[in-house]
C-alpha cells in the first residue's frame, strides 16, 4: 500500500484521529500506523495499530480500507474502555484466572499492561528468549507492536520497543466486537470443543470463529452478535478455534479469495461439496458467497469431517 501520512489523514478526514507515521517491521512481515486519538471528551491516546498483521489475520491493502478501520476501532480508545481492558486482562493472570499459571510470560505481560513501549533491554525481566514470550503473549490472542529502532528513555541509545495495544483479543474481527456475555454463550452451546482437534482436552485460548470468513463480508452481511442469539444460530454460525489456528483459516480464505482456489485442511483433498474452485456462479462477496464456502473443511470443521468418515465407511 503506497500512501504518505498526509494522504491517509485527508482520507479519514476526522480531526479526532491523527495518523503520525506509517512503519513496517520486515522481519516479521508487520506493518503499523502510528495514530492519536483525542476522543471528545478531550482524552488522548497515541499508540501504534497493525495494519497487516497475521495474528489477528488483519491485512489492509487500500487506504481505504485502513481509513475505514481506524475509523472503526477509534471507540475503543476511551478512556473508560481502556481502563475495563487493563482491569479484564490483568483478572486473567491473577487468582484463578485462566492465564494464571503462565509464570514466565507474566513477568512480560505486566511490564506491557502500562500500555506504554517497553524497552526489550531495560523494561522486561531478564530473559534472553523474551521474543518467544512476545510470541505467547501473541498466541494468547493480544496485539503487540513493535518498533525495532527506538530511542529508550533517558538514555542516549535506541533498542527494540514492545508495547500493548487495547484491542480485544483476537483482535477486531470484521470490524465487531464479541462481549464476555456471548464468548461464554457461545463456549456453553459449541460445548467447548477445539473443532480443529476435536477435543476439550486444549481449552485455553479458544475464540468463537465465524464460519463464513469476513473477507467476503460486505455492508448487508456484517453483522452483530447479540447476547440473546440462541444456540442453534450459534452452531450454524459459529466453531471455536484457537488463536494460531483462527488466523490460518482466516489466511488460506484470503488466498481462496484471491485466487479462486478453495483450500484443503489437514493436507487431505476432500471437499463434501464441489471442488477446489469457487463456483462461477456464486459472487465472491456478500451474504450469497456464503454458498461457495460450503463442502470446504475451513468452513465448517465438523460437518467436513463427519462426512469424510461417512465417505471412509
Amino acid at each position: 500500500m503506497e500512501v504518505t501520512v498526509q494522504e491517509l489523514n485527508d482520507l479519514i478526514n476526522d480531526d479526532r484521529i491523527e495518523v503520525l507515521e506509517l512503519r513496517k517491521h520486515l522481519k516479521a512481515s508487520e506493518k503499523y500506523v502510528d495514530v492519536k486519538f483525542t476522543q471528545n471528551d478531550g482524552f488522548i491516546w497515541e499508540t501504534s495499530i497493525p495494519y497487516y498483521y497475521r495474528r489477528t489475520g488483519t491485512f489492509m491493502e487500500t487506504p481505504e480500507e485502513l481509513a475505514t478501520y481506524l475509523k472503526e476501532i477509534f471507540p475503543l480508545f476511551t478512556e473508560v474502555k481502556i481502563a475495563e481492558f487493563k482491569r479484564e486482562e490483568q483478572a486473567r493472570w491473577t487468582g484463578k484466572g485462566e492465564l494464571s499459571g503462565k509464570k514466565t510470560t507474566k513477568g512480560f505481560f505486566e511490564a506491557l499492561i502500562d500500555l506504554e513501549w517497553n524497552s526489550v533491554v531495560y523494561d522486561f525481566p531478564e530473559n534472553k528468549n523474551w521474543a518467544r514470550r512476545t510470541q505467547d503473549l501473541k498466541e494468547f490472542g493480544y496485539t503487540v507492536a513493535t518498533n525495532t529502532n527506538r530511542k529508550v528513555k533517558g538514555k542516549n541509545e535506541n533498542d527494540t520497543h514492545l508495547i500493548l495495544i487495547p484491542l480485544p483479543k483476537g483482535g477486531v474481527t470484521g470490524y465487531e466486537v464479541m462481549s464476555d456475555k456471548f464468548k461464554k454463550k457461545a463456549f456453553e452451546a459449541l460445548d467447548s470443543i477445539n473443532v480443529y482437534e476435536n477435543s476439550k482436552s486444549n481449552k485455553h485460548g479458544l475464540i468463537p470463529d465465524h464460519k463464513f470468513s469476513e473477507i467476503r463480508w460486505d455492508e448487508t452481511t456484517r453483522g452483530e452478535n447479540p447476547e440473546d442469539m440462541d444456540g442453534a444460530e450459534i452452531k450454524s454460525k459459529f466453531q471455536l478455534l484457537d488463536n494460531q489456528r483462527n488466523q490460518q483459516k482466516r489466511e488460506v480464505c484470503r488466498k481462496c479469495f484471491q485466487t479462486g482456489k478453495r483450500a484443503t485442511i489437514f493436507g487431505v483433498d476432500f471437499f463434501y461439496e464441489g471442488d477446489e474452485n469457487w463456483p462461477e456462479d456464486i459472487p465472491k462477496v456478500g451474504k450469497e458467497a456464503e454458498r461457495g464456502c460450503i463442502g470446504c473443511g475451513w468452513y465448517d470443521i465438523e460437518t467436513w469431517r463427519q462426512k469424510l468418515n461417512e465417505k471412509a465407511k
